[in-house]
């Protein structure tokens, strides 16, 4: 977004003041009031706008979550649905291998008797197996009269067999089967005679054959979605096959009412739907309650299932995103709070004295700090519960959770600002240089922006240097700040067209590159006059639409930190053609980047034990993440293989066996599930180690991944502790540390010591309920009781910053299986 700025009362530069007239206190404290006002409306307006979004990000992603909670559930009644199918079709080809046998073809029963006799002795699920001649009369080897007296032209599946299509009858009962309910199929035989209209020849007569239905009871009886939840099966005339309600159930012979006619007209609703063949979920007024029906006709039977699931076992579900809501409102409300006690504050300070405007600053830090302290405290708790939310879904739901971050993420920016622009002026702030990996710097910029303007339907260039370094020394998250700044402003102020960014190498050495970085729009431009007031804080210019979207601190800001960085934003723009804001930086190259942020808990991992050099082969089609892989194993003794596809990998392993593989699962030509199926079926690679890494985190992408081969999963964007946790389960390491070259009068523990069983429990029942607060308190209060527990303190406490409560979970389960296993 391009911040128009409106000369902030602090930042104004000093005027020559006139010796026949000076500023009276009247008219500073006024100016002041007017000022300091100015602030909080602009603080107050963007709560509100920030509230409104977030309102309507809660309803469009607790909709899309409602959407795919809805698909879950359908979904368990589709596999119910094809697990009968495959059960009838299954039974259906068998049979028909029977009906167009050379000895079934002769529709001898004498000579076919005993061929079917033998039959039954090996399908014995069946109850009996007949013959139906072409006069729809049927043969069993269970019929006392050999002369076919059983008539069977009035049954509509054997008039479908006799038609030429495999048939199958409602379930009925029979006096062969002894009260038990069955089915009977009727497969069609063909003479093999073949014409040019019946390639198999016309239909000489019918196999029979009778079966129990306990396969589609139990089917239908193990369908559920939570508690209270039930299923059950209808035939063609909307009777009930299987129900809970026994009462219901209907066979031919037997035949109980159609459900059509039920006095429940929710269940006579899902009957019609059902009996014409829908294929739906929805909310359904049944059994005296809203609950939701899934329901789903058979593809082999003119049957279909439905399933009954109680309406809180889905909606249930919402209520951790409804209490997120329910803060975000509350936090809105506490802002509000805050800058109405704040006026209240300031006025009766302006009102003591003559000396307002030094006590109206003083009031403004600490307006500031308190501000900051009270809306990051809970805006703390949204980030970090959107992040963990983030890293469990995917799709629609994962941009919609996104939704709720970004517009978080804005509200602590609006924050940001205020305070960065305060330090900036009262020359307190400084760049924090650390050793960064740069391309994934300003890819997470990129992917970020990239997102934004193409909800705008603009198109997103990011033209990178090809001699763009690895590693260089630069405040990460100054620079970032930058770029977005820069990257929002184009976008907002471009209605159609593109958005670029462009960083080039202008020169580099042994010790220091010098960078430049452009980014340029096809946007609304900015007029001449206006150019000058870009960098002045809450200066806005352009239309009104545009500038009610900011605060006009972003440029100001931007400017001064470039300045500390050694350089200067530039602009240049014509109006309706676009604008340009370019800058140079020089920073110093860092060699050794991974290896600064190879933390593992206290002490960092240099490399392994032993003398063998072990080979990873790392599979991905994004040249970031194999960089981001090589650099950080590499240092460790490893040797790295890369390929950017399956197919790539194969033709390597075909060339040299690595010890372990890390593949991810989209990748063109040859995808990652693709690439674990050859792996698997291939006998010279079948017993390889293989980790599965994807940023889908979903817990079906999971269980697929590793059903098809994988041997462990690992979340993308890749955690460097749990990649190097994983490597040494399935390659048996033992991990060597650095050891410090000055160590403290009083060495920390080395022993990585576990507190008792009760302390465990105590602080896994705080886990589970996500009592973060508490549980750092405990681990505090533990880590000052024993100097020896602090390794197993600070792996912890690490967790907690992170929100990472199930990781914390998983830890404390297997100390205490390990606890347990010594006792």
């Amino acid at each position: 977004m391009i911040d128009r700025p409106q000369t902030r009362w602090w930042q104004r530069k000093a005027q020559p003041t006139p010796v026949v007239a000076s500023a009276s206190p009247h008219s500073s404290t006024t100016s002041q009031q007017a000022k300091n006002l100015w602030t909080r409306l602009i603080l107050g307006g963007t709560a509100v706008v920030v509230c409104l979004v977030s309102y309507w990000s809660y309803q469009t992603i607790r909709n899309l979550l409602l959407e795919n909670l809805q698909d879950k559930a359908f979904l368990e009644a589709q596999q119910g649905a094809n697990e009968i199918d495959r059960w009838i079709s299954n039974h259906q080809n068998t049979l028909a291998a029977i009906a167009n046998s050379p000895t079934f073809r002769t529709m001898d029963w004498v000579t076919i008797e005993p061929y079917l006799k033998l039959e039954e002795q090996r399908l014995l699920d069946f109850l009996y197996l007949g013959m139906t001649n072409a006069d729809m009369m049927l043969y069993t080897t269970t019929t006392p009269d050999k002369n076919g007296k059983i008539d069977l032209s009035d049954r509509r599946h054997i008039q479908s067999a006799m038609a030429g299509v495999n048939s199958i009858s409602d379930p009925l009962l029979a006096r062969s089967s002894n009260g038990r309910p069955i089915v009977v199929f009727a497969i069609p035989t063909f003479s093999g005679e073949a014409t040019s209209e019946q390639p198999l020849g016309p239909v000489i007569g019918a196999l029979n054959a009778a079966i129990g239905i306990e396969k589609i009871n139990e089917v239908v009886n193990s369908l559920q979605y939570g508690p209270n939840s039930y299923a059950f099966a209808l035939n063609s005339q909307g009777e009930a096959i299987v129900h809970p309600n026994t009462e219901l159930m209907s066979t031919i012979e037997t035949p109980a009412p159609s459900l059509l006619n039920s006095t429940d007209p929710g269940l006579a609703t899902v009957t019609q739907r059902l009996i014409n063949r829908k294929k739906e979920i929805e909310l359904v007024n049944i059994d005296g309650k809203q609950q939701y029906v899934a329901y789903i006709p058979l593809q082999q039977a003119d049957w279909s299932v439905a399933l009954v699931i109680p309406r809180n076992n889905i909606e249930g579900q919402l209520r951790p995103l409804d209490l997120m809501a329910l803060v975000v409102v509350g936090l809105t409300g506490m802002m509000l709070l805050v800058l109405w006690r704040v006026q209240a504050f300031e006025q009766q300070q302006l009102k003591r004295s003559k000396t307002a405007s030094d006590l109206a600053n003083q009031a403004k830090s600490e307006f500031l700090a308190n501000m900051s302290h009270e809306l990051r405290t809970p805006l703390n708790g949204i980030l970090g519960y959107a992040q963990i939310l983030g890293r469990t879904l995917t799709g629609k739901e994962r941009d919609g959770i996104d939704v709720i971050y970004q517009c978080g993420s804005h509200l602590l920016t609006l924050i940001n600002d205020i305070l960065d622009i305060s330090k900036i002026e009262a020359r307190k702030l400084e760049l924090d240089p650390s050793k960064v990996y740069l391309p994934s710097l300003i890819q997470s910029v990129v992917e970020m922006c990239r997102i934004k303007a193409e909800q705008q339907g603009l198109d997103f260039v990011y033209q990178p240097s090809p001699n763009l370094p690895d590693g260089v020394e630069v405040d990460e998250k100054r620079l970032r700040q930058v770029l977005i700044n820069l990257l929002g402003n184009a976008i907002k102020f471009t209605d159609r067209g593109t958005v670029s960014l462009q960083v080039e190498v202008l020169q580099m050495s042994e010790a220091q590159v010098s960078l430049f970085f452009k980014v340029m729009d096809t946007g609304i431009g900015i007029a001449p006059d206006d150019i000058t007031k870009l960098f002045e804080a809450f200066e806005q210019v352009g239309d009104r639409q545009h500038q009610a979207q900011g605060t006009g601190l972003g440029l100001a800001i931007s400017q001064r930190l470039v300045k500390l960085m050694g350089g200067i934003i530039k602009v240049k723009s014509q109006p309706r053609k676009g604008s340009e804001f370019f800058f140079t930086i020089d920073l110093p190259l860092a060699q050794d980047w991974v290896a600064q942020q190879a933390i593992d808990g206290i002490h960092r991992i240099v490399g392994y034990a032993g003398e063998q050099r072990y080979t990873l082969l790392i599979v991905d089609d994004a040249l970031e993440n194999r960089a981001v892989l090589l650099n950080l194993l590499k240092p460790l003794g490893f040797n790295i293989i890369e390929a950017e596809n399956g197919q790539a990998a194969l033709k390597i392993l075909e060339q040299q066996i690595p010890d372990l593989i890390v593949t991810d699962l989209a990748m063109p030509k040859m995808d990652g599930f693709e690439f674990l199926d050859r792996i698997r079926h291939t006998e010279a690679f079948k017993d390889l180690k293989v980790l599965v890494s994807s940023a889908s985190v979903s817990t079906a992408d999971q269980r697929l991944a590793l059903s098809r081969g994988g041997n462990d999963f690992l979340v993308k964007p890749v955690d460097a502790a749990e990649l190097l946790k994983l490597l040494s389960k399935h390659l048996d390491l033992q991990w060597t540390y650095q050891t410090p070259s000055n160590p403290p009068e009083e060495a920390l523990p080395t022993e990585f010591i576990v507190p008792s069983h009760a302390v465990l429990e105590e602080l896994l029942a705080l886990a589970e309920v996500n009592k973060i607060n508490d549980l750092r308190t405990h681990l505090e209060q533990l880590k000052a009781s024993d100097s020896i527990y602090i390794p197993f303190v600070e792996s912890l406490l690490t967790l907690t910053r992170q929100f990472q409560t199930e990781a914390i979970e998983d830890l404390l389960h297997n100390y205490l299986t390990e606890d347990s296993s010594h006792v």
